[in-house]
């Protein structure tokens, strides 16, 4: 095992070599008897030239490569673990399956890099420039990207769990099948980036830009979208269920097949947009903004009227509402004879005078409501109704 004492000779080694002024680093190392591969680990190679050496594999770990040119350099499998290389030009490096795990990349420049299946987990790339690089399936996990450009950069499959993605540059990515669970994305530009199939579960994605992004069959789940813009989006098949889309920008979006359930749509403006086949149940739909374009079904558009215009004395025979959000609607004198509201949730509806004769209210939601008498009351509990408060 090499001892103490060789690496600070090692370390005096390069430092002579770096003062010599000799553009060819490697060939002055390895007449100065260092391995490349192998002797600078931990050592300091700040502004040094490197460009387009083989450095395949080298072990690299905890080196000081800042403001270093290694553009063009073979840096595959190389282990760069907790290494400093901050503001250096990796353009056109290739990193393929390299561990940077740990590392400070802040300010470098990565653009056209290949990071293929490279390990980047708790790294700090800070206002790094990963413009056209390769990240297909790395790991990402836990890393500060805050204001990193990955404009037109390829992460399909990678991923983001739990990454600082905050006022990044994702433009025209490929974000296909990447993972973004728990990430946070807020006023991130995700401008016409692919992201069919990826999880954004539980991600922060408030004020973002979102416009012309393909979103089909993403998983979204919980996600925070207040004041996003969706514009022209396509969100087809997507699982949207719980999400938050108050303030939102749906315009012109294609919504056909997705699972809104309990989404939070308030204040949301969907004109022009495709909503045939979604699923509405639960979804706060108060303060909704439609126009005579925006495909909405039957139901739910009778839901929205209810919600935002009232019911007072409308007649509801019969009609299907189940699973739908009344909260706080104005159904005073409504007809709801065999309605079907089970599952529906009617906090703080107002029912005075509302006939709820034959309606059916398994698993439907009341509280607060003005109205309910205690044996209507009653009467609703033992039909199955469930009562808040």
């Amino acid at each position: 095992m090499r001892d103490e004492g060789f690496y600070l000779e090692v370390q005096d080694l390069i430092q002579r070599v770096l003062k010599a002024g000799q553009q060819d680093f490697l060939e002055l190392a390895r007449i100065a008897q260092l391995n490349p591969t192998e002797d600078f680990a931990g050592v300091d190679l700040r502004k040094v030239n490197l460009k387009g050496a083989s450095l395949r594999e080298a072990n690299l770990r905890g080196t000081n490569l800042s403001e270093a040119d290694l553009s063009e350099t073979d840096l595959s499998g190389a282990d760069l673990n907790s290494a400093d290389l901050s503001d250096a030009d990796l353009s056109e490096a290739d990193l393929n399956n390299a561990d940077l795990s740990d590392a400070d990349l802040s300010g470098a420049i990565l653009i056209s890099s290949n990071l293929m299946d490279s390990n980047l987990s708790n790294a700090a790339l800070r206002s790094a420039n990963l413009s056209g690089a390769d990240l297909r399936v790395a790991n990402l996990t836990d890393t500060n990207l805050n204001g990193t450009s990955f404009s037109e950069a390829d992460l399909r499959g990678a991923d983001l769990s739990g990454a600082d993605l905050k006022g990044t540059d994702l433009g025209g990515a490929n974000l296909s099948a990447t993972i973004f669970r728990g990430s946070d994305l807020g006023n991130a530009d995700l401008h016409g980036a692919d992201l069919k199939g990826a999880d954004l579960r539980v991600a922060e994605l408030s004020y973002a830009n979102l416009k012309l992004a393909n979103l089909r069959v993403a998983d979204l789940k919980v996600a925070d979208l207040q004041g996003a813009d969706l514009s022209d989006a396509d969100l087809q098949g997507a699982d949207l269920s719980d999400v938050n889309f108050r303030d939102v920008n749906l315009c012109n979006v294609n919504l056909s097949e997705t699972n809104l359930q309990g989404a939070n749509l308030s204040n949301a403006n969907l004109s022009d947009a495709n909503l045939q086949g979604a699923d509405l149940s639960n979804a706060f739909l108060r303060g909704v903004t439609i126009n005579s374009t925006t495909k909405l079904e039957f139901k739910w558009h009778l839901v929205w009227e209810i919600v935002n215009q009232g019911a007072e004395g409308r007649d509801l025979t019969n009609i299907d509402l189940s699973g739908a959000n009344l909260n706080a609607a104005n159904l005073k004198g409504a007809k709801l004879q065999g309605v079907n509201l089970r599952g529906s949730r009617l906090l703080c509806a107002n029912l005075i005078a509302a006939d709820l004769s034959g309606a059916k209210v398994k698993n439907a939601l009341f509280g607060d409501n003005l109205g309910i008498s205690e044996e209507m009351k009653t009467d609703l509990i033992e039909r199955g109704a469930i009562w808040q408060g």
